[in-house]
């Protein structure tokens, strides 16, 4: 499924249909009326809660890859609302004052996508050694 230029909405819509869910199912399985849950899909409306998002995860059965990409488009609908991180990182970030601290460092520094493949790796490395 080609899904680089699909909205947050299209995307949804793509997964609940190639899983023959209906609207109305998807709708109560979330906790939302299948008018509001038609809105999102038309992108009237932004993305769900993060609660939301991971209902319909468990809902619709998404692999991990399918969920990020869900995750990352929810995040683009909110662009120019003031809010662009991929909700499933919100309360994350929000509930501990050091990545907030390291976020805003890295920003300030004007960090480039090498930089946090550094980083990245460099934990990724020190974790699995911790496991040996």
């Amino acid at each position: 499924m080609g899904t680089n230029g699909l909205s947050f909405g299209k995307y949804i819509e793509s997964l609940r249909t190639a899983r023959r869910k209906s609207l109305r199912e998807t709708a109560k399985a979330i906790g939302v009326s299948p008018q509001f849950y038609s809105e999102v899909e038309k992108d009237r409306r932004c993305a769900f809660t993060a609660d939301r998002l991971e209902l319909l995860k468990k809902f619709l059965e998404m692999s991990t890859e399918e969920a990020e990409e869900m995750n990352n488009k929810a995040a683009e609908s909110y662009k120019g609302k003031n809010v662009a991180v991929p909700q499933d990182f919100a309360d994350y970030i929000v509930e501990r004052d050091y990545v907030m601290s390291a976020l805003r460092t890295m920003k300030e520094m004007d960090a480039d996508e090498e930089d946090w493949k550094k980083i990245v790796d460099e934990f990724v490395a020190s974790k699995k050694g911790e496991d040996q």
